[in-house]
C-alpha cells in the first residue's frame, strides 16, 4: 500500500479547507474494501464514511472489494466533478458490491446537512492535498463535458464490462502479460457470478417443480451458442453496474477511396490532415475536448485497469506523434499541451522524480504493468520519430513546444535510457547564442527495435 500520510491542521484551518473543498460520502462500504480517490488509496476500516477536503474539480473514485481469500476483485471506477462545498453521496450495495447514488433526495439532503454541521467529520478521511498538484497535471483537461461525453451509461468503468480483451489483439509481450493478469481477475469474478446464477436457477426450478434436492435440473435460460459467447455473457453478468466508454474512433491506418496511392501513403506518413478532420468532425474544433479524452483514457487504464482505455491512449499516441506539419503550424499550442500531458503521464507511470510507480506497486488499485507497457516498442518508435522530426525542424518550433519536447525526451532518457535528439527550451545563459534561436542537444541515436 502507499505510505500513510498525515494531515496536521488546527481546527480553524480544517474548517476553512472543508468549506472550500467538497466531500464524497461513501456509506456502508464493507470493511477491507480498497477505495481510492485519484492516486490515493485507502483500506476501509470500521469508521470510514468517505473523504473530505476534496479540492474542486474532476476526480476519479475507484474501489475493489476484497474476497475471503485476501485478494481483490476487478476495479470499478467513476469520474465525479466536485464543486466547493458540495457533498456527493454514494451508498454501498452489498449484494452487487457496487457504490450507488442515493436516490432519496431528502435522505441525501440530510447527509449533506450532517456533513456541513461537522457531525460526520470524525468518520471522513482528509484528501492528501500534497498530492493534488500531481493529480491536476494528470487531469487538467478533463472537464465535466468530457466526462459526460466519454463515460459509460451510469458512469461506472470496469474491465469486466468491456469487449473480450482478445478482440483488442495484444501485440506485444507486455500487452499479453497485462491481458493474462486481468483475465485472472475476470475469470474469478465470472466464475463467482456464474456459480451464484446457477445456484439461484436451481433453487427456483426446485421450488417451482417440487423436486427433491440432488436431482439434476436444467438451468434457467437457453445456453449460449459458443464457449466465447458464454464467456462474454459471464463477464457482463458479473458487472451489470458498468458499461463501455464512448471513445472517439481514431484510425490506426487511413483507408480511403477516391485518392491516388501516393496521396494515401502521404496521409499515413503525416497524419496532420487526419487530425484536422477528427478535430472538426468529432470534437467540433475543440482542442480541449481532444486533450481531455486523451487524459481520460490514460486514467481509465492506469486506475481502472481498462484495456480499452489503454488501446485508446495508444491510438492517441499513434495519431498525434504521427503528425509532421500540424505541430509546426497552427496546432503548435495543441501539441505543446499534448506533450505536457504526456510528460505528466510518463513521469507518473515510470516513477520519474515523483517515485509514483514505486509507492503504488502492489496496491489493489495500482498501475497494471505500467513500466513494461511504456517500454514497449510502439512508444519507442513513435517518440523517436516525432522527436527526431522536431529536432530537424527546430527553427520552426515555438519556445513552448520546444520546452515540452525537451521534457518528454528527458523523462525517456532518464527513466528508460532512450537517447533522442530534441530541441530544448531557450537557454539565455549562453551569451554567444542568438537569444531568439533554439538550442538543441544531440543524444545517442535510438537503437532499432529488436
Amino acid at each position: 500500500m502507499p505510505a500513510p500520510y498525515t494531515v496536521k491542521l488546527d481546527a480553524e484551518s480544517a474548517r476553512e479547507l472543508a468549506g472550500r473543498g467538497g466531500t464524497i460520502l461513501l456509506l456502508d462500504v464493507r470493511e477491507h474494501t480498497a477505495v481510492g480517490i485519484d492516486q490515493q488509496t485507502f483500506l476501509v476500516g470500521p469508521k470510514f464514511k468517505g473523504i473530505k477536503m476534496v479540492p474542486p474539480g474532476t476526480h476519479l473514485v475507484s474501489y475493489s472489494a476484497a474476497s475471503g481469500q485476501g485478494d481483490f476483485g476487478p476495479t470499478t471506477s467513476f469520474f465525479v466533478s466536485v464543486r466547493a462545498g458540495q457533498v456527493v453521496v454514494r451508498r454501498w450495495n452489498a449484494a452487487d458490491e457496487v457504490l450507488e447514488q442515493v436516490a432519496d433526495e431528502d435522505e441525501a439532503e440530510r447527509f449533506t446537512l450532517a456533513v456541513k454541521s461537522f457531525q460526520l467529520d470524525q468518520f471522513l478521511a482528509p484528501y492528501d492535498l500534497s498530492s493534488h498538484n500531481r493529480w491536476r497535471q494528470l487531469s487538467v483537461h478533463i472537464s465535466p463535458a468530457v466526462v459526460d461525453a466519454v463515460q459509460p451509461v451510469g458512469g461506472n468503468i470496469c474491465s469486466l464490462a468491456e469487449a473480450d480483451p482478445r478482440v483488442l489483439r495484444p501485440a506485444t509481450a507486455a500487452e499479453q502479460a497485462l491481458d493474462e493478469q486481468l483475465q485472472q481477475g475476470h475469470a474469478a469474478a465470472a466464475a463467482a457470478a456464474a456459480a451464484a446464477a446457477a445456484v439461484e436457477g436451481m433453487q427456483e426450478d426446485q421450488a417451482a417443480e417440487g423436486q427433491q434436492r440432488g436431482e439434476q435440473q436444467p438451468s434457467v435460460g437457453a445456453a449460449p451458442a459458443s464457449a466465447s459467447a458464454a464467456a462474454q455473457a459471464a463477464r457482463w453478468a458479473s458487472a451489470p453496474h458498468a458499461g463501455r466508454c464512448f471513445y472517439t474512433e481514431l484510425p490506426r491506418l487511413v483507408k480511403r477511396g477516391g485518392i491516388s496511392p501516393q496521396e494515401l501513403t502521404a496521409l499515413n506518413l503525416d497524419k496532420s490532415r487526419v487530425l484536422e478532420e477528427i478535430l472538426e468532425k468529432r470534437y467540433k474544433g475543440s482542442e480541449e475536448a481532444l486533450l481531455g479524452e486523451f487524459q481520460f483514457a490514460f486514467l481509465a487504464f492506469l486506475v481502472g485497469q481498462s484495456l480499452e482505455g489503454f488501446a485508446q491512449w495508444r491510438a492517441f499516441l499513434a495519431l498525434m506523434l504521427g503528425c509532421d506539419d500540424a505541430p509546426l503550424g497552427a496546432r503548435a499550442r495543441l501539441f505543446a499541451a499534448f506533450l505536457e500531458a504526456l510528460h505528466a503521464q510518463l513521469e507518473h507511470g515510470l516513477g520519474g522524480k515523483s517515485g509514483a510507480a514505486a509507492t503504488t506497486a502492489g496496491t489493489p488499485l495500482g498501475e497494471p504493468l505500467i513500466d513494461e507497457l511504456l517500454q514497449d516498442s510502439f512508444l519507442r518508435r513513435l517518440s523517436a520519430q516525432f522527436l527526431q522530426m522536431l529536432h530537424e525542424e527546430r527553427g520552426s518550433l515555438t519556445p513552448e513546444l520546444a520546452e515540452q519536447a525537451a521534457a518528454v525526451s528527458g523523462v525517456l532518457q532518464r527513466s528508460l535510457g532512450w537517447g533522442v535528439r530534441v530541441v530544448t527550451a531557450l537557454d539565455d545563459s549562453d551569451e554567444d547564442d542568438d537569444e531568439d534561436g533554439p538550442v538543441f542537444v544531440e543524444g545517442v541515436e535510438l537503437p532499432p527495435d529488436a
